[in-house]
């Protein structure tokens, strides 16, 4: 079984555990659960649309994706850019609980796909794609999904620039919140004294996407009006300026 780190997760029907206590009457997730239904259809074409019905015994893969998605919440950490979800992780059932006629790779692919739309749409962070490793171990109870997961840092293709007024400066936005500042731990560092060590985030949360000052000595300006320490929506076009450096933020297509 792959190392995983000490952010555990471990769920059974309608009680989920965080860390090594349980926890009774957990709170439902809608959002994340409302995504695993939207994927619904996409999860059922490994079984050839079977319904939940024919897999009395063992776990649907809707209900193993569900399942997933509501345990990234108890593996979250705080980071200065914000909620950052680990995007290694290893899944485990009991044997029993996985149907022998599903394609675990292509099950694992589509796993992967609801982690990282459920990133998107919680506006979590993730330091590089999504890997999911199911695994099966009769150490496991029944109806039980263990989840654990490590930050592993990879390429992710950018869905938006900063570019400098002057052109000389292209920052690009790959992650759903990056860190701007002069800090070794900067997702985008400056050497410029005008920045701060932890300057701003940019972060995205589904189709928004806004800029956060993190109290920097300089500020940060969108549209020439200075922003205090709270969101503020950046629109394709939107002047940014980080203490007196010019940006036009612009979607990638």
């Amino acid at each position: 079984m792959r190392k995983a780190n000490t952010h555990r997760a471990y769920g059974t029907g309608g009680s989920t555990d965080r860390g090594s206590q349980p926890t009774t009457g957990a709170p439902e997730y809608t959002r994340p659960m409302k995504l695993a239904r939207g994927i619904e259809r996409r999860l059922e074409n490994l079984v050839d649309g079977v319904s939940a019905s024919v897999f009395r015994g063992t776990m649907h893969p809707v209900t193993i994706a569900s399942r997933l998605v509501r345990q990234i919440d108890f593996l979250a950490t705080e980071t200065p850019a914000g909620t950052q979800i680990p995007n290694d992780l290893t899944v485990v059932i009991n044997p029993t609980d996985l149907d022998p006629s599903i394609d675990v790779a292509e099950l694992e692919n589509e796993l992967a796909v609801v982690v990282t739309a459920g990133a998107l749409e919680n506006g979590w962070r993730l330091i590089g794609p999504v890997g999911v490793h199911l695994e099966t171990s009769p150490d496991v109870p029944r109806g039980i999904l263990q989840c654990a997961g490590d930050p592993m840092p990879g390429s992710l293709e950018p869905w938006g620039q900063l570019i400098a007024l002057d052109g000389s400066v292209l920052i690009p936005l790959s992650m759903n919140r990056t860190l701007i500042g002069r800090a070794l731990d900067a997702d985008v560092r400056f050497s410029n004294s005008e920045i701060s060590r932890h300057h701003a985030v940019v972060a995205r949360r589904g189709d928004a996407v806004d800029i956060t000052d993190l109290g920097s000595s300089n500020g940060t300006w969108v549209n020439g009006d200075r922003t205090a320490k709270k969101p503020v929506t950046l629109l394709p076009g939107s002047t940014v300026s980080l203490g007196n450096i010019p940006f036009t933020y612009r979607l990638v297509s």
